[in-house]
Protein backbone atom coordinates (compact mmCIF):
# COMPACT_ATOMS: atom_id res chain seq x y z
CA UNK A 1 0.00 0.00 0.00
CA UNK A 2 1.35 3.73 -1.23
CA UNK A 3 0.79 6.24 1.90
CA UNK A 4 2.35 9.29 2.77
CA UNK A 5 2.55 9.72 6.64
CA UNK A 6 -0.29 8.05 7.70
CA UNK A 7 1.22 4.82 6.06
CA UNK A 8 2.27 2.56 9.06
CA UNK A 9 -0.74 2.93 10.92
CA UNK A 10 -3.17 1.82 8.09
CA UNK A 11 -1.15 -1.44 7.23
CA UNK A 12 -0.93 -1.84 11.02
CA UNK A 13 -4.96 -2.12 10.93
CA UNK A 14 -5.32 -3.88 8.05
CA UNK A 15 -2.35 -6.26 9.52
CA UNK A 16 -4.40 -7.40 12.15
CA UNK A 17 -7.64 -6.96 10.73
CA UNK A 18 -6.66 -9.75 8.53
CA UNK A 19 -4.84 -11.90 10.79
CA UNK A 20 -8.51 -12.77 12.07
CA UNK A 21 -9.94 -16.51 12.63
CA UNK A 22 -9.66 -19.25 9.72
CA UNK A 23 -13.50 -19.19 9.46
CA UNK A 24 -13.98 -15.39 9.05
CA UNK A 25 -10.51 -15.17 6.57
CA UNK A 26 -12.35 -18.00 4.65
CA UNK A 27 -15.57 -16.33 4.42
CA UNK A 28 -13.97 -12.99 3.46
CA UNK A 29 -12.12 -14.52 0.50
CA UNK A 30 -15.32 -16.05 -0.50
CA UNK A 31 -16.85 -12.83 -0.43
CA UNK A 32 -13.95 -10.58 -2.51
CA UNK A 33 -13.17 -13.83 -4.97
CA UNK A 34 -16.73 -14.78 -5.32
CA UNK A 35 -16.26 -18.48 -4.58
CA UNK A 36 -17.76 -21.08 -1.43
CA UNK A 37 -14.79 -22.23 -0.06
CA UNK A 38 -16.41 -23.93 3.11
CA UNK A 39 -14.81 -24.01 6.40
CA UNK A 40 -14.99 -28.07 7.29
CA UNK A 41 -13.36 -28.85 3.83
CA UNK A 42 -10.60 -26.11 3.21
CA UNK A 43 -7.69 -24.82 5.60
CA UNK A 44 -6.17 -21.43 4.81
CA UNK A 45 -2.44 -19.68 5.56
CA UNK A 46 -1.08 -16.71 5.34
CA UNK A 47 1.75 -17.24 2.23
CA UNK A 48 5.21 -15.57 1.66
CA UNK A 49 4.97 -12.70 0.30
CA UNK A 50 8.55 -10.91 0.18
CA UNK A 51 10.47 -11.52 -3.16
CA UNK A 52 13.76 -10.83 -4.81
CA UNK A 53 13.40 -8.32 -7.39
CA UNK A 54 15.26 -7.89 -10.44
CA UNK A 55 18.01 -5.62 -8.75
CA UNK A 56 18.07 -7.91 -5.87
CA UNK A 57 16.10 -5.63 -3.52
CA UNK A 58 13.16 -7.35 -1.92
CA UNK A 59 9.68 -5.90 -3.26
CA UNK A 60 7.06 -7.13 -0.63
CA UNK A 61 3.40 -7.78 -1.41
CA UNK A 62 0.39 -6.98 1.08
CA UNK A 63 -1.26 -10.13 1.28
CA UNK A 64 -1.00 -13.79 0.15
CA UNK A 65 -3.49 -16.91 1.14
CA UNK A 66 -3.03 -20.19 0.91
CA UNK A 67 -6.33 -22.50 0.67
CA UNK A 68 -5.90 -26.36 0.47
CA UNK A 69 -8.33 -28.90 0.60
CA UNK A 70 -8.44 -32.40 2.29
CA UNK A 71 -7.51 -34.67 -1.26
CA UNK A 72 -3.72 -32.13 -1.54
CA UNK A 73 -5.34 -29.13 -4.08
CA UNK A 74 -4.22 -25.85 -3.61
CA UNK A 75 -5.29 -22.31 -4.32
CA UNK A 76 -3.31 -18.90 -3.98
CA UNK A 77 -4.93 -15.18 -3.41
CA UNK A 78 -3.77 -12.25 -3.45
CA UNK A 79 -4.54 -8.64 -2.27
CA UNK A 80 -3.16 -5.59 -2.31
CA UNK A 81 -4.18 -1.84 -0.45
CA UNK A 82 -4.89 1.05 -2.31
CA UNK A 83 -6.02 4.67 -1.51
CA UNK A 84 -4.57 6.25 -4.08
CA UNK A 85 -4.78 5.72 -8.00
CA UNK A 86 -0.94 4.60 -8.99
CA UNK A 87 -0.46 3.83 -13.04
CA UNK A 88 2.37 1.87 -12.10
CA UNK A 89 0.17 -0.78 -9.66
CA UNK A 90 -0.56 -3.28 -12.36
CA UNK A 91 3.19 -3.79 -13.26
CA UNK A 92 3.26 -4.21 -9.77
CA UNK A 93 0.51 -6.60 -10.11
CA UNK A 94 2.15 -8.61 -12.32
CA UNK A 95 4.90 -9.10 -10.78
CA UNK A 96 4.01 -9.88 -7.75
CA UNK A 97 1.36 -12.39 -9.44
CA UNK A 98 4.98 -13.69 -11.34
CA UNK A 99 7.09 -14.11 -8.70
CA UNK A 100 4.32 -16.16 -6.36
CA UNK A 101 3.39 -18.30 -9.77
CA UNK A 102 7.21 -19.19 -10.05
CA UNK A 103 7.67 -19.81 -6.40
CA UNK A 104 4.74 -22.73 -7.15
CA UNK A 105 5.70 -23.79 -10.23
CA UNK A 106 4.87 -27.59 -11.07
CA UNK A 107 7.75 -29.58 -12.89
CA UNK A 108 6.05 -32.19 -15.43
CA UNK A 109 8.09 -34.95 -15.45
CA UNK A 110 7.09 -36.29 -18.25
CA UNK A 111 7.86 -34.07 -20.80
CA UNK A 112 10.59 -31.56 -18.27
CA UNK A 113 7.71 -28.68 -19.08
CA UNK A 114 7.43 -26.38 -15.78
CA UNK A 115 3.82 -25.21 -15.45
CA UNK A 116 3.23 -22.31 -13.22
CA UNK A 117 -0.25 -20.73 -11.65
CA UNK A 118 -0.80 -16.92 -11.49
CA UNK A 119 -2.79 -16.84 -7.84
CA UNK A 120 -6.32 -14.95 -8.26
CA UNK A 121 -5.84 -11.63 -7.43
CA UNK A 122 -7.21 -8.33 -6.49
CA UNK A 123 -6.42 -4.78 -5.33
CA UNK A 124 -8.78 -3.23 -2.96
CA UNK A 125 -9.12 0.75 -3.42
CA UNK A 126 -10.02 2.65 -0.08
CA UNK A 127 -10.62 6.12 -1.53
CA UNK A 128 -13.03 7.25 -3.51
CA UNK A 129 -11.68 8.10 -7.11
CA UNK A 130 -13.71 8.36 -10.52
CA UNK A 131 -10.62 7.42 -12.39
CA UNK A 132 -10.13 4.36 -10.81
CA UNK A 133 -11.95 1.56 -13.11
CA UNK A 134 -12.97 -2.05 -12.34
CA UNK A 135 -10.02 -3.56 -13.53
CA UNK A 136 -6.16 -2.99 -14.16
CA UNK A 137 -5.17 -4.56 -17.70
CA UNK A 138 -2.81 -4.81 -19.36
CA UNK A 139 -1.35 -6.15 -22.60
CA UNK A 140 1.48 -8.68 -22.81
CA UNK A 141 3.26 -9.03 -26.45
CA UNK A 142 4.94 -12.01 -27.05
CA UNK A 143 8.28 -12.01 -29.75
CA UNK A 144 5.75 -13.86 -32.32
CA UNK A 145 3.43 -11.02 -31.24
CA UNK A 146 0.50 -12.74 -29.82
CA UNK A 147 -0.75 -10.33 -27.91
CA UNK A 148 -2.13 -12.08 -23.86
CA UNK A 149 -4.26 -9.57 -22.45
CA UNK A 150 -3.45 -9.90 -18.16
CA UNK A 151 -6.10 -8.55 -16.04
CA UNK A 152 -6.86 -7.94 -12.33
CA UNK A 153 -9.93 -7.30 -10.42
CA UNK A 154 -10.37 -3.98 -8.72
CA UNK A 155 -13.12 -3.88 -5.63
CA UNK A 156 -13.98 -0.45 -5.05
CA UNK A 157 -14.55 -0.19 -1.47
CA UNK A 158 -16.47 2.98 -1.32
CA UNK A 159 -19.05 1.76 -3.45
CA UNK A 160 -19.80 -1.04 -0.08
CA UNK A 161 -21.75 0.29 2.81
CA UNK A 162 -21.69 -2.11 6.04
CA UNK A 163 -24.54 -4.05 5.72
CA UNK A 164 -23.16 -4.86 2.58
CA UNK A 165 -20.25 -5.85 3.82
CA UNK A 166 -22.43 -7.89 6.67
CA UNK A 167 -24.33 -9.78 3.99
CA UNK A 168 -21.24 -10.63 1.73
CA UNK A 169 -19.34 -11.74 5.16
CA UNK A 170 -16.54 -9.64 4.31
CA UNK A 171 -16.49 -8.96 8.13
CA UNK A 172 -13.27 -7.54 8.84
CA UNK A 173 -13.51 -4.77 6.53
CA UNK A 174 -16.49 -3.26 8.25
CA UNK A 175 -14.46 -0.89 10.47
CA UNK A 176 -12.64 0.43 7.12
CA UNK A 177 -16.45 2.22 7.24
CA UNK A 178 -14.57 5.14 9.07
CA UNK A 179 -12.29 5.50 6.89
CA UNK A 180 -14.84 6.87 4.04
CA UNK A 181 -14.88 9.75 6.15
CA UNK A 182 -11.16 10.98 5.37
CA UNK A 183 -12.42 12.33 1.35
CA UNK A 184 -14.45 14.32 2.90
CA UNK A 185 -12.44 15.51 6.24
CA UNK A 186 -9.61 16.60 3.68
CA UNK A 187 -11.96 18.61 2.04
CA UNK A 188 -13.45 20.49 5.06
CA UNK A 189 -9.27 21.05 6.66
CA UNK A 190 -8.72 22.39 3.54
CA UNK A 191 -11.33 25.28 3.36
CA UNK A 192 -11.16 25.36 6.94
CA UNK A 193 -14.77 25.17 7.20
CA UNK A 194 -15.02 23.88 11.35
CA UNK A 195 -19.20 24.11 10.84
CA UNK A 196 -18.32 20.47 8.53
CA UNK A 197 -15.45 19.17 10.41
CA UNK A 198 -17.60 19.64 13.36
CA UNK A 199 -20.30 18.30 11.69
CA UNK A 200 -17.98 15.14 10.06
CA UNK A 201 -16.88 14.89 13.94
CA UNK A 202 -20.66 13.50 14.95
CA UNK A 203 -20.67 11.28 12.00
CA UNK A 204 -17.66 9.63 12.96
CA UNK A 205 -19.09 9.14 16.80
CA UNK A 206 -22.63 7.40 15.44
CA UNK A 207 -20.99 5.27 12.89
CA UNK A 208 -18.07 4.28 15.24
CA UNK A 209 -20.51 2.97 17.40
CA UNK A 210 -22.87 1.59 15.24
CA UNK A 211 -20.03 -0.30 13.29
CA UNK A 212 -18.99 -1.12 17.28
CA UNK A 213 -22.84 -2.64 17.45
CA UNK A 214 -22.81 -4.67 14.38
CA UNK A 215 -19.07 -6.05 15.37
CA UNK A 216 -21.12 -7.32 18.86
CA UNK A 217 -24.19 -9.13 16.96
CA UNK A 218 -21.97 -11.09 14.79
CA UNK A 219 -20.18 -11.95 18.09
CA UNK A 220 -23.79 -13.04 19.40
CA UNK A 221 -24.56 -14.68 16.52
CA UNK A 222 -21.54 -16.75 16.75
CA UNK A 223 -20.44 -15.71 13.13
CA UNK A 224 -17.13 -13.96 14.64
CA UNK A 225 -14.93 -15.08 17.43
CA UNK A 226 -14.04 -13.53 20.57
CA UNK A 227 -10.40 -12.77 19.40
CA UNK A 228 -11.86 -11.14 15.79
CA UNK A 229 -14.38 -9.29 17.90
CA UNK A 230 -11.65 -7.21 20.02
CA UNK A 231 -9.70 -7.12 16.61
CA UNK A 232 -12.28 -5.32 15.20
CA UNK A 233 -13.27 -2.84 18.14
CA UNK A 234 -9.44 -1.92 18.17
CA UNK A 235 -9.64 -1.24 14.38
CA UNK A 236 -12.51 0.87 15.38
CA UNK A 237 -10.68 2.87 18.01
CA UNK A 238 -7.51 3.10 15.87
CA UNK A 239 -9.61 4.59 12.79
CA UNK A 240 -11.26 6.97 15.29
CA UNK A 241 -7.73 8.16 16.46
CA UNK A 242 -6.25 8.60 13.01
CA UNK A 243 -9.08 10.90 12.23
CA UNK A 244 -9.56 12.77 15.03
CA UNK A 245 -5.06 13.54 14.97
CA UNK A 246 -5.18 14.36 11.91
CA UNK A 247 -8.40 16.10 11.23
CA UNK A 248 -10.83 16.43 13.48
CA UNK A 249 -9.12 17.73 16.48
CA UNK A 250 -12.26 16.66 19.14
CA UNK A 251 -10.62 16.88 22.40
CA UNK A 252 -13.78 14.21 23.48
CA UNK A 253 -14.24 11.54 21.05
CA UNK A 254 -11.32 9.37 21.45
CA UNK A 255 -12.52 8.95 25.07
CA UNK A 256 -15.83 8.71 23.96
CA UNK A 257 -15.63 5.50 21.51
CA UNK A 258 -13.28 4.32 23.52
CA UNK A 259 -15.55 4.32 26.76
CA UNK A 260 -18.27 2.62 24.44
CA UNK A 261 -16.10 -0.05 23.05
CA UNK A 262 -14.70 -1.07 26.13
CA UNK A 263 -18.42 -1.27 27.56
CA UNK A 264 -19.03 -3.35 24.50
CA UNK A 265 -16.25 -6.00 25.23
CA UNK A 266 -16.07 -6.21 28.69
CA UNK A 267 -19.11 -8.06 29.56
CA UNK A 268 -17.58 -10.59 27.16
CA UNK A 269 -14.78 -10.73 29.18
CA UNK A 270 -16.88 -11.07 32.15
CA UNK A 271 -18.69 -14.24 30.30
CA UNK A 272 -14.99 -15.53 29.88
CA UNK A 273 -14.75 -15.55 33.60
CA UNK A 274 -18.05 -17.14 34.34
CA UNK A 275 -16.72 -20.10 31.82
CA UNK A 276 -13.13 -20.76 33.46
CA UNK A 277 -15.35 -21.26 36.53
CA UNK A 278 -17.57 -23.66 34.63
CA UNK A 279 -14.46 -25.46 33.47
CA UNK A 280 -12.96 -25.64 36.76
CA UNK A 281 -16.10 -26.95 38.54
CA UNK A 282 -16.19 -29.72 35.89
CA UNK A 283 -12.56 -30.53 36.78
CA UNK A 284 -13.39 -30.75 40.30
CA UNK A 285 -16.27 -32.43 39.61
CA UNK A 286 -14.96 -35.19 37.28
CA UNK A 287 -12.11 -35.59 40.06
CA UNK A 288 -15.08 -36.79 42.52
CA UNK A 289 -16.05 -39.15 40.09
CA UNK A 290 -19.97 -38.78 40.76
CA UNK A 291 -22.18 -36.70 38.24
CA UNK A 292 -23.48 -34.99 41.43
CA UNK A 293 -20.09 -33.59 42.38
CA UNK A 294 -19.93 -32.03 38.15
CA UNK A 295 -23.35 -30.55 38.46
CA UNK A 296 -22.32 -28.85 42.02
CA UNK A 297 -18.73 -28.29 40.71
CA UNK A 298 -20.74 -25.91 37.45
CA UNK A 299 -22.66 -24.38 39.85
CA UNK A 300 -19.74 -23.45 42.19
CA UNK A 301 -17.72 -22.33 39.18
CA UNK A 302 -20.51 -19.72 37.59
CA UNK A 303 -21.24 -18.67 41.03
CA UNK A 304 -17.43 -18.13 41.61
CA UNK A 305 -17.03 -16.25 38.09
CA UNK A 306 -19.99 -14.29 38.68
CA UNK A 307 -18.46 -13.47 42.68
CA UNK A 308 -15.13 -12.47 41.23
CA UNK A 309 -16.91 -9.64 38.94
CA UNK A 310 -18.78 -8.40 41.99
CA UNK A 311 -16.48 -8.03 44.17
CA UNK A 312 -14.13 -5.96 41.61
CA UNK A 313 -16.77 -3.66 41.04
CA UNK A 314 -18.14 -3.43 44.68
CA UNK A 315 -13.96 -2.31 45.51
CA UNK A 316 -14.63 0.49 42.75
CA UNK A 317 -17.79 1.47 44.52
CA UNK A 318 -16.65 2.14 48.07
CA UNK A 319 -15.39 5.62 47.59
CA UNK A 320 -18.86 6.74 46.40
CA UNK A 321 -21.64 4.22 47.88
CA UNK A 322 -22.35 2.64 51.50
CA UNK A 323 -22.04 -0.80 51.86
CA UNK A 324 -25.75 -1.54 51.95
CA UNK A 325 -26.39 0.04 48.44
CA UNK A 326 -23.38 -1.08 47.17
CA UNK A 327 -24.85 -4.95 48.33
CA UNK A 328 -27.91 -4.44 46.75
CA UNK A 329 -26.63 -3.10 43.13
CA UNK A 330 -24.52 -5.89 43.16
CA UNK A 331 -26.91 -8.53 44.79
CA UNK A 332 -23.67 -9.21 47.05
CA UNK A 333 -24.14 -9.87 50.69
CA UNK A 334 -23.64 -7.20 52.65
CA UNK A 335 -21.09 -8.89 55.05
CA UNK A 336 -18.69 -8.98 52.32
CA UNK A 337 -18.95 -5.36 51.16
CA UNK A 338 -18.08 -4.67 54.98
CA UNK A 339 -14.91 -7.47 55.12
CA UNK A 340 -13.93 -5.37 51.47
CA UNK A 341 -14.62 -1.90 53.11
CA UNK A 342 -12.25 -3.36 56.35
CA UNK A 343 -9.47 -4.29 54.10
CA UNK A 344 -9.59 -1.42 51.84
CA UNK A 345 -9.27 0.68 55.18
CA UNK A 346 -6.39 -1.69 56.42
CA UNK A 347 -4.31 -1.19 53.50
Amino acid sequence: MKIANDKVNLDEILKSLFSTSDKVLINLLNGIFDENFREDEVSISIANNEFIGQNFDIIIGDKFFEIGDFNGKKAYFHLEFQTKNDSTMVIRMFEYGFKKAAENSILNAKNGIKTIYFPKQKVIFFEENKNIEDSLDLNIVFPDDKVVLYSVGVMKYWEFTDEDLINKKMYPLIPLQLFNLRKELKKAQSKNDIHMIKKLSYTARDLAERISNESKDLFDKHEILGEDFHKMLLAVNNLIQYLNRNYLNDDRLEEEVTIMTKTLYDPEVEKRGIEKGIKQGIEEGIKQGIEKGIEQGIEQGVEKGRNMEKIKNAKKLLDVLDDKTISEKLELDESIVKSLREEASSN
